[in-house]
This record gives structure tokens, sequence and C-alpha cells, in this order.
């Protein structure tokens, strides 16, 4: 069953458009809506407040109003008020109307409200024809809250009413109505040109670095986009494609460097099974076993390389699958010493091997060990060691030559690929300077460390790699082609300076 491959790209908003453009409109929105609630809860507050100070002015007319009733036992011919927008009524017990305001007169009762004597109830939009009887206009409306209040005097008992317009603050809320409704439009889009201006200010720098990386081709990489003085998230941003951009650049020069470097290793084994074949084919007869065995060595020598590029292109990649299993150390150790013994060459010495166990690719291990003890044995003038003893949580690896060494200041560079040392290239062999470079890669990938040291006389290369009962070890717990966090402990340095190799 195939899926469908998965896309890089961000979800794309249905709405395109600038992103200062967006920004602006979102935040009309948003400041718009904040401005509507804002208005309707300042209406409101003020309408209740207005509302209720006309209720405690009729309030307070009809209980001044009363008392005095209730004192004087008598009714006047108009009752007195102390604002032109009220008015008031006495009512009797029996519903008629007794007396009134100047503005009211000859009216029915404003409300059917008849409270206990010094109780009172107050009514609200009640509508009530009002005389304007004064040579001031009052733009008295018809709607009006309307105080009763019980009363009952030595004489008589009734009700007195007192209405007060809800003009004023009718007229009021509409006022604020009308500028917050002017207003708010306004400093919406205000703030709409704002935010539309400071994100253009905000987002010149990202204009910039667009700018900057569109203009790079693979031949500029070395150009970085320019960095904000500020540490924000654009200033990060910046940093990040620089470090992308050194990352692109050191890996770019790697492989220029690369093809460099296989371009040279090929050259001349190719050249020399040239010649040799060349010889075959005009002398036939005089081509015997010796011409094959050179070519022979020349091809196995191009192939080494090609398996060891191979090699480093999968651990680049991350794709060395290492197998996680418990390996005996010391028995590696005793067979690559078995096999350059067998020849002669050099004399070999396993004195300090001990048993040993790591976790981890029992095939790579010994392709650690096998490297490590060839180019001991391509530089030894008689004699190479090998050692194994623990360490706390790791168990190191040892394997000397008594060759000319390493100088100190050369040990930093030894590891790196297709490097060999001068004293290196006076040696006769197939090393193509990527022997150690391998190891120290699976040595990495296995969360150990490798380095070298000066033996006095020759080179002594220390491998340190964990225990099993380490459970510090990537390959015991992680992902066995999981490299990361490890590589970069390959390159400390033991007396004098980090691991390097002599080829």
């Amino acid at each position: 069953m195939s899926t469908a491959p998965r896309s890089n790209r961000l979800p794309v908003l249905r709405w395109s458009g600038a992103v200062r453009v967006r920004a602006a409109a979102v935040s009309v929105l948003i400041v718009g809506v904040a401005f509507v609630l804002s208005a309707f809860g300042v209406l409101s507050l003020l309408r209740g407040s207005l509302y209720q100070s006309a209720d405690n002015a009729a309030r307070a007319e009809a209980l001044d109003m009363s008392s005095f009733v209730a004192v004087r036992g008598f009714m006047p011919a108009y009752l007195p008020i102390v604002a032109e927008e009220m008015a008031a009524q006495v009512i009797a017990s029996n519903g008629d109307v007794i007396a009134s305001s100047r503005n009211i007169a000859g009216q029915a009762a404003m409300v059917d409200l008849a409270p206990a004597p010094g109780k009172v109830a107050v009514v609200r939009d009640v509508v009530l024809r009002v005389r304007r009887f004064s040579h001031v206009d009052l733009n008295l409306d018809n709607r009006f809250v309307v105080a009763a209040v019980g009363f009952k005097s030595l004489n008589f008992s009734g009700t007195v009413l007192v209405a007060n317009s809800l003009g004023a603050a009718d007229r009021a809320v509409g006022l604020v109505e009308l500028s917050l409704g002017i207003a708010l439009p306004i400093l919406a889009l205000l703030v709409g040109v704002m935010v539309w201006v400071l994100s253009g200010w905000a987002l010149r720098p990202v204009e910039i670095i667009r700018a900057e990386v569109a203009g790079l081709s693979a031949t500029d990489l070395h150009r970085r986009v320019p960095e904000p003085a500020v540490s924000d998230e654009i200033g990060r941003l910046a940093r990040t494609m620089n470090t992308m951009l050194e990352r692109l650049e050191t890996s770019s020069d790697r492989q220029r460097q690369l093809v460099a470097d296989v371009s040279h290793e090929l050259r001349n084994p190719l050249a020399a099974l040239q010649a040799q074949l060349e010889v075959a084919v005009a002398h036939p007869d005089a081509a015997g076993a010796s011409m094959l065995e050179g070519a022979i060595l020349e091809v196995n020598r191009m192939s080494q390389l090609v398996a060891d590029l191979l090699t480093l292109a999968r651990i680049d990649e991350g794709m060395l699958q290492l197998r996680s299993a418990d390996v005996d150390l010391d028995e590696l150790v005793l067979g690559q010493a078995d096999r350059l013994r067998a020849p002669g060459n050099v004399e070999v010495s396993v004195a300090g091997v001990g048993a040993a166990r790591v976790r981890g690719d029992e095939a790579q291990l010994t392709r650690v060990v096998a490297n490590l003890a060839d180019n001991a044995a391509r530089h030894a003038t008689r004699r190479v060691e090998f050692a194994v003893v623990p360490r706390g949580e790791f168990f190191d690896l040892t394997v000397a030559d008594d060759g000319p060494g390493v100088p100190w200041f050369e040990r930093q560079r030894i590891f790196e690929r297709f490097v060999r040392l001068d004293s290196a290239r006076t040696h006769e062999g197939t090393g193509a300077g990527l022997g150690l470079a391998i190891v120290r890669e699976i040595v990495a990938a296995h969360g150990g460390e490798v380095w070298v040291e000066d033996a006095k006389p020759g080179a002594r290369f220390i491998v340190r790699l964990p225990r099993t009962d380490n459970p510090g070890s990537p390959v015991s717990g992680a992902r066995p082609n999981d490299r990361r966090g490890v590589r970069k402990r390959t390159n400390v340095a033991r007396a004098g300076g980090p691991a390097t190799s002599k080829g």
C-alpha cells in the first residue's frame, strides 16, 4: 500500500496577501471587536447610571412633597416642583386627582399606583403629555420615570406622584453613542495603519535576508546574511541562516575536496593498470604472471578505496547500521595480532591484552582493530604492541608501534580524510589516508573516542569504548545508527592534542 509523500510546505491561508496586510486586517478585526464590546459596556453603564439618577430625583421629590402635604394638611392650587422637566400629582384614596403641578393640570392620574403610607414605588417609561409653560424649550419627550409615595394626614390620605423626564438621560446616551460610533472606526483604522507600518519595519530584516539568500548560488556560499544587533526572533533566524550557510559551505568544500582527492588517488592505480595492460597487449609473450599480479594489486587498491569511500558516505548520511551485541574485544585483538604475526615482518606483543566485553557491532569493531593494526604494521620498525585494559566504565584498546611516531602538531589532523603525513608516504603500501578516518567515525558511533600519543619511540593509538554494563553506551540503548551527540567526542585530545591518522 503506497502512501502519498509528505509535503514540507506550511499550510496556506485561504486569503492570500502580504503578511503586513494580513497583520493589519487581523489587528483591525480584534481591536474593532474589543472596541464594540467596550462601547456596549460603556453605554450600558452610562444609561443605567443616568436612569438611576432620574429615579433618585423623582423619589426624593416625591418624599419631600408627601411630607409637605402630610404636615400642612392642605393642598395648594398648584403643586410646586423643583424642575420644569418634572410633574407632580396628589391622588386621593378613591383615585381622584386632587392637586397637580401646572404643566399637567387637568390630566388624569399618571399611573395607577397606591402604595401604603410611607412606602415608595417607582415605574419607568410612563407616557405623559407635559405642557411647556415657560419660555425655556426643554425638549421634553413623553418618556418619564414616576415615583409614588403613600401618605396619610389628619384630614385625608392618598398618594403623591412625581414624574421625572428621561429625555436628558436619553440625549446624553445618544450623544455618547454617536461619538463612539465616529471615534471607534477611526481608532481601529489608525491601529491597522500603525500595525501595517510597524510590521513593515519589523519585517524589513526578513526581506533583506530573503533577498540575500535568493542571490546565493553554489559558488557564493561564503556570503552571509546580515545579523541584527538585537537577539530577537529575526536575529535568531539570521544566525540560523548563517549557520546553515556555513554548514553548506563546509559540505560543498568537503565534496569538492573529496572529488579532488578521489581523482588524485585513483589516477595512480589507473595509470599503473593501464601501463601494465598496454605492455601485456603489446608484448603478449612477455606478459606473464608478474603483469597479472601487478594488475590485480592495483585493482585491489582501487576496490579498497571505493569500499572505504562507501563506508564514509554511509556514515555521513547516518546510514551505518550497527548491530548491537556483546563483543569480546580481546578476541578481536588477538585475531588481528595473529594476522600481523603470520607474515613475520614485525614482532607482535599481546602481553597487555586482558578480557574485555563491549557492546557494539562485531564487524565494525573488527574493522577498527584491523585498521589500527595495519597502520601500526605499516609504520613499525620491528615491533607492534596490543593492550586492552579497563578504565572505570570504559575499556582502553592500545595499539603501539616503534616507528617514526606522529608529531604533536599533526595529531589534530591525522584522522582527517585523505591525510597522510610525509613519513607515511615514504612507506610502501596501498593506504589512501582513509583508514584512521573510518576508525574515528566507527568509534564515535559506538560512543567512544580515539586519540594518539607519543610512544617514545613510535606512536600509540588509544581507543576508549564503553563497557557492556555501562548504560551510557549509545549502542546499548539507542538506535544502532544513531550518531547524534557522539561525533564531537572523537576529537578529544590526549597528551598533546586530539587524535588524527597516520594514513
